[in-house]
């Protein structure tokens, strides 16, 4: 992803920048309204611009500060309950998620609008005219403060529920992996390698910006350290082939890195399935004692990973265009670790999360795709630690529901 584009997508889903955007549209509404007064006719001055528009910029003004705080309260509910119910980084998806965001935003700023309008009003800055304009505002206020509080009610019966949480990083691990398919390794960079100016996790890479400078060098660039590695200050970033690079260079290379403390679910399809990985070993603990999540997660991730492995033209890749940038692929092995390997560790005694790991590691294996080898080996593993952790009992209805499938 472009970088500039990616900060302006991380900018955009803080709530902090929402709300100030909201609130300066309200200030700005609320002014300029005497802006537009000369242009109001005056039998509509005389019929809308009475004392009664003061009253609904008061009841505005009392009201929204306190659906503001009850909303920010519930919100902040949410974000604790999803972190000790699924997973601590899942619950960056409840502060970015946009629905929340607009209703907040909207009481924030219809809130100052009000009060703004009502000190304005009070210091006699608009005449008949101008409070006609400020009772059409306020009633598209109104509206859409009225819109955004039912959206807010429908959306907070699902932010804090844990299989919402679970769509929405499946969702969002599903565009990932639609975005890298599974190509052969590409072949090696032999020349001069460029490193990293600080230490965290890669979270972008603007390939657009290295392919420029590939095509200006004439040479080929190949990345070391993908998206979600993390790298430690002077570790190899990506190796040039077009000689060794000056002060300039190494700068230009570097930009393209976006490092940064944490891991996301941007660029990063291995986050996301070790995110669901992390839903399922929590719901396996004895405090929560939950294996249908579990089992729930064992079928996203035969899902995500099956539509990963049959995506029927690889070369069709979104980055095909930066031909002289290369990266290393997604390893099958390590993607189907990433989420099966928590619910195998620690879910394999109970059998309904260990007959439907087995199932659907058998599905993988049985598709003839890329994941084929590798949900093959681990199904053979699960199965041997399905009859190892089982009752007896129920390790016989597993060996007869699975006989000869190993």
């Amino acid at each position: 992803m472009n970088r500039w584009r990616y900060y302006w997508r991380v900018l955009s889903t803080q709530i902090w920048f929402r709300a100030g955007l909201y609130a300066g549209f309200g200030v700005a509404a609320a002014l300029t309204a005497a802006l537009v007064a000369p242009l109001v006719p005056r039998e509509v001055a005389d019929r809308l611009g009475g004392e009664s528009v003061e009253a609904i910029l008061t009841i505005l003004a009392s009201s929204l500060l306190a659906v503001a705080t009850f909303s920010l309260g519930a919100w902040v509910s949410a974000y604790t309950a999803v972190s000790q119910a699924a997973s601590p980084r899942v619950a960056v998806l409840i502060t970015s998620d946009e629905s929340t965001q607009k209703a907040l935003a909207t009481f924030v700023g219809a809130f100052l609008y009000a009060v703004v309008a009502v000190t304005a009003i009070h210091a006699r800055f608009y005449g008949a005219e101008g409070r006609a304009v400020l009772y059409l505002t306020s009633l598209a206020v109104v509206c859409l403060v009225a819109f955004r509080l039912l959206a807010w009610m429908s959306r907070l019966s699902n932010l804090a529920r844990v299989g919402h949480m679970i769509e929405l990083v499946e969702q969002r691990t599903a565009d990932c992996l639609a975005s890298q398919p599974p190509t052969p390794a590409p072949p090696p960079v032999e020349g001069e390698i460029f490193e990293a100016p600080a230490t965290g996790y890669i979270q972008n890479i603007d390939l657009p910006h290295l392919q420029r400078l590939a095509e200006e060098k004439d040479g080929r660039i190949e990345i070391l350290a993908p998206v979600g590695s993390f790298r430690r200050r002077g570790e190899p970033l990506g190796r040039i082939s077009f000689g060794k690079p000056d002060e300039k260079t190494t700068e230009t290379l570097q930009s393209a890195f976006s490092i940064a403390r944490t891991r996301t679910f941007d660029q990063d399809p291995r986050f996301g399935l070790i995110v669901l990985g992390e839903i399922a070993a929590r719901a396996l603990s004895p405090g929560i004692n939950d294996p249908g999540t579990a089992a729930e997660v064992a079928g996203v991730a035969v899902r995500l990973l099956d539509n990963w492995a049959r995506r029927a033209d690889p070369e069709a890749d979104a980055n095909a265009q930066n031909d002289r940038v290369t990266r290393p692929s997604l390893d099958p092995q390590v993607l189907i670790q990433d989420v099966f390997g928590p619910i195998i560790r620690y879910g394999l005694d109970d059998p309904i999360v260990a007959i439907r790991v087995q199932k659907g590691l058998q599905s993988l294996a049985a598709c003839q795709s890329a994941v084929s080898d590798a949900a093959r080996s681990l199904a053979l593993e699960a199965a041997e630690r399905a009859r190892e952790g089982l009752h007896p009992a129920d390790r016989r209805r597993f060996d007869a529901q699975f006989a000869g499938r190993d």
